[in-house]
Formats: structure tokens, sequence, C-alpha cells
């Protein structure tokens, strides 16, 4: 089973990818916060196997959180699931230790594909994001 915790600052936000996640085989929520602090105090003793994070923080920032995991938890795999996607935005997570990129308006589809490439050790970018930002979007073998 692949344990993720989620983090977000609405509460209806985690229990929508709650519901999501857990339709899914294979995949299991192990913890949820809103958080960085919380976060943190979650995730380190936990040791999930990705955590999904939005930005946006009722405390902290998704930012920071990210390099503090990176850094507590290189194994860890971090998607990002946010409402901002500008390149520079996008560029400061995947520098600061995400390993994938999904816009929150890009929908469930999209959402867990980016899980399943993220827990295959590859990057993800979505379409979207990839193309407001096409120097950070991996490189898809040609046909």
């Amino acid at each position: 089973m692949t344990r993720v915790f989620l983090v977000d600052d609405e509460p209806i936000v985690r229990r929508g990818l709650r519901l999501l996640l857990t339709l899914q085989p294979g995949l299991e929520i192990c913890g949820e916060a809103g958080g960085e602090h919380e976060a943190l105090e979650g995730i380190l003793p936990l040791r999930p196997d990705l955590v999904v994070v939005d930005l946006s923080l009722k405390e902290g920032d998704g930012i920071t959180l990210i390099k503090q995991l990176h850094h507590h938890c290189p194994e860890l795999k971090i998607l990002v699931f946010s409402m901002h996607d500008q390149a520079p935005v996008v560029a400061t997570a995947l520098t600061a230790g995400a390993h994938g990129y999904v816009a929150k308006e890009e929908g469930a589809e999209k959402f867990i594909e980016a899980v399943g490439v993220v827990m295959r050790g590859q990057r993800y970018l979505s379409e979207q994001i990839a193309a407001k930002s096409p120097r950070l979007a991996p490189q898809r073998p040609r046909r």
C-alpha cells in the first residue's frame, strides 16, 4: 500500500482528496493537516510514501514545508496540488524538492495520473503547467 499524507488549508479539499484517493487501489490516507507545523508533526513520525501539498496553507507555506520535508525525508515523494500555476512558483516548488505539480482546476483524472507518475519515481507536470513552464517539463519520448 502507498501511504499518502494530505496538506491543504481547506478541509473540504482534503475531504475530497481523501475520498478520491481511497477509491484508488493500493492507496491509503495515513494523515492530513491544514498548516506547515501540523504537517511536520504528522509526517515526520508517520513517514508516508507521498505527501500532497498545497502552497497556500493556514499557517506557514507550502514551499517552506517542501524544503523541510526534502531535508528531513529525502526519499519522500512530494506532489504539489495548488491553484498557483505561474512558472516562477512552479520552478520554486520543484527546486525546493517537489516531484510533481498539478493545478487544482485540472480535475481528478490529472491528479490521479500525477500520483501514479510521481510514485513511479518520475517528475510530473500537467499539460497546463508544462505549457506555462516549458523548460521545467520532463522530456517525453518521441514516437
